[in-house]
């Protein structure tokens, strides 16, 4: 977990360009797929959200190349996937993909991290269903894991409960194979990329008004002919500068090349009503600048029909917390159901920074302050949240924000350019001197995992298992009939794997293994995985990307030190009696922990020792507390 100190900065001067508009890149990259040819792409997001749904239609099928700033995706000839497709954090991609393979014969599975396995699909899985598909999930609400299973679909005339963008495109996708005419019908007009987009391929589709101030969007059985795309800059990432150009004293910053389209921009005009000095200036087709300068604001109503995705309500709150005035946000329920429950998280926000909050019902209400307090606050793993507080941070003149790793997930150069209109902050781990790995090594039950938990949630860091990693590989080779011993299987099986360790549990292609992992006959298992060089190699190079990932954190396994993090700011080497790691093993005898350090410390592919410059440490009648203490005073 990494902390953003925000040591104050500002004004904010200058000029700074958002990444490609996320919207716009998964669809361009699901219709590119779809397309009859080779589609080209220029200036897709660069977030790991886009980045799994470019690895997505890849599963599905389509031939995918890229080159610098430019992406080629060959389509055409899609098929289920053969195996389960990750859609990481992005609520987008997991339902714009859930209404393309929808029309693909067999079953495909859309997994996704322990946040979007929260979140419901039910409002998908209902349209398809009426469409002829199968749509299985977890619980009530259909939550990730979902399998989808498409084949022959007909066409309907669909209202969508929800104002929601993702729910149109997901049932227009699937209406592009669908026997007959689909009809999606919006009270409230969601943003059109989808029907924009599927007009430029070609598609016979049509958009009219409902009379009432809605939309209806009609969609006829097409083939698609290639996209060459242009990107624009997303206006809900720009919305961050925006609203910082508004709330830091002293700033004026342009946004340039942003995505102008009615639907997406809404947040500029709650601004201007607000007193803001924003405008849209230098339009060239889709595309405009924002320009935002600091000034006063007044607290005003903000209906939800006015930014129908209430991507912006974050930072738009914190407009509001600097406002004279109340602010009430209407009708913003929905936010309960993103990547966080954004609802009770925004208003946490604001009262972190020494503004008044309260959510009524599906309202949000925030009485300003005008000035903000130094603040300390979480983002819960949802990117918007971690970057309205950075704002709020600047405005504020100082802010911890703990655990912004998420950012990554759609803009991952925020904080450079943060840096660059004159932020100023600190990109530090917890435990301090950002990016530092504490390695801890060890022998079965000599206290890894009790102790590197304790030290991680001591020092306010990420810690993985990485003898989980190992153990989720064994556990998938049993489960679907491998010999843990036949190498080449169980290296391919690792390679292609999807393997989420983490806070929540243990997560291999989506089936949650937390405990299964542990029984005796994964036990006996893992240490011949382990032993195998191609595994290693593969779950060494995740390791290591874990941590860049997360800015150091505590690594616990055999060759921490050793092997993977050579380097490590501190290694502990943990023993203790063999009878003693046998009572804490319980389900193995002295007999199997020798048996185990046998294998360990006698294979050729990263061997069990202790490092040169390794603390050794016997945990053997020593408590947790104390291990801890001493390793705290090493670092």
């Amino acid at each position: 977990m990494t902390t953003l100190r925000i040591q104050g900065g500002g004004p904010l001067r200058g000029t700074v360009r958002t990444p490609g508009d996320k919207s716009i890149s998964h669809r361009a990259l699901i219709l590119g797929a779809v397309a009859d040819g080779v589609s080209v792409v220029r200036g897709l997001s660069d977030g790991e959200d886009v980045a799994h749904t470019l690895t997505a239609v890849g599963q599905l099928g389509a031939s995918v190349s890229r080159d610098g700033d430019t992406v080629t995706v060959t389509g055409g000839r899609l098929h289920a996937a053969a195996g389960p497709v990750d859609c990481g954090n992005s609520g987008t991609g997991m339902r714009l993909l859930a209404g393309l393979v929808a029309g693909l014969d067999g079953p495909t599975t859309l997994f996704g991290d322990a946040s979007l396995s929260g979140r419901p699909m039910d409002r998908i899985a209902v349209p398809l269903a009426a469409m002829g598909a199968a749509v299985d999930g977890q619980g009530d609400r259909c939550c990730p894991p979902i399998t989808v299973t498409g084949g022959r679909l007909t066409g309907i005339d669909w209202t969508s409960p929800v104002a929601s963008a993702q729910v149109k495109s997901a049932v227009l996708l699937a209406g592009l194979s669908a026997a007959g005419e689909t009809v999606v019908r919006e009270a409230v007009p969601t943003r059109a990329h989808t029907e924009e987009m599927l007009a430029d391929a070609g598609a016979d589709v049509t958009v009219t008004d409902d009379g009432d101030g809605g939309r209806v969007v009609r969609l006829r059985p097409s083939t698609l002919k290639p996209l060459d795309l242009v990107v624009p800059g997303d206006p809900s990432q720009a919305a961050f500068w925006v609203v910082a150009g508004c709330v830091v004293p002293g700033s004026e910053v342009a946004v340039e090349t942003v995505y102008a389209g009615s639907e997406r921009i809404g947040f500029v005009g709650v601004l201007q009503r607000m007193g803001a000095r924003v405008a849209l200036v230098d339009r060239q087709g889709a595309t405009a600048t924002v320009t935002a300068r600091y000034g006063p604001l007044q607290g005003t109503v903000v209906e939800a029909a006015e930014i129908p995705s209430l991507d912006e309500v974050p930072i738009l709150a914190v407009a509001a917390a600097v406002a004279d005035g109340v602010t009430v946000f209407r009708d913003v329920g929905e936010l309960r159901v993103k990547e966080s429950d954004r609802l009770a998280a925004v208003a946490d926000l604001v009262r972190a920074f020494g503004a008044g909050a309260e959510v009524a019902g599906d309202d949000l209400v925030v009485q300003g302050v005008r000035r903000l307090a130094h603040g300390r606050t979480r983002s819960l793993g949802d990117h918007r949240m971690a970057m309205a507080a950075a704002v709020a941070g600047v405005a504020a003149g100082g802010a911890e924000v703990d655990d912004v790793d998420c950012i990554a997930t759609s803009y991952p150069g925020f904080l450079d350019d943060l840096l660059g209109l004159g932020g100023l902050f600190d990109r530090a781990a917890s435990m301090t001197g950002g990016g530092r790995v504490v390695a801890i090594d060890g022998p079965a039950g000599s206290g890894k995992s009790t102790v590197s938990r304790a030290l991680a949630d001591r020092l306010g860091v990420q810690r993985l298992d990485t003898g989980a990693m190992y153990r989720s590989v064994a556990w998938a080779a049993l489960d679907r009939g491998v010999d843990p011993g036949d190498a080449g299987a169980v290296a391919a099986l690792a390679e292609a794997a999807a393997i989420d360790v983490g806070p929540d549990g243990v997560r291999i292609d989506g089936a949650d293994v937390t405990a299964a992992v542990r029984s005796p006959e994964v036990s006996r298992a893992v240490s011949v995985v382990a032993a195998n060089p191609d595994v290693r190699a593969s779950l060494v190079a995740r390791q290591r990307r874990w941590a860049a990932d997360h800015g150091g954190g505590v690594v616990e396994g055999r060759d921490i030190g050793t092997v993977v993090f050579p380097d490590a700011a501190v290694k502990v080497y943990l023993d203790a009696s063999p009878e003693e790691r046998a009572r804490r093993r319980q389900d193995e005898s002295a007999e199997g922990v020798a048996r185990r350090d046998h294998i360990d410390s006698t294979r050729a592919a990263s061997p069990l020792y202790l490092a040169e410059d390794a603390h050794h440490l016997d945990t053997t009648g020593r408590t947790v507390d104390q291990v801890v203490e001493e390793i705290l005073s090493w670092l």
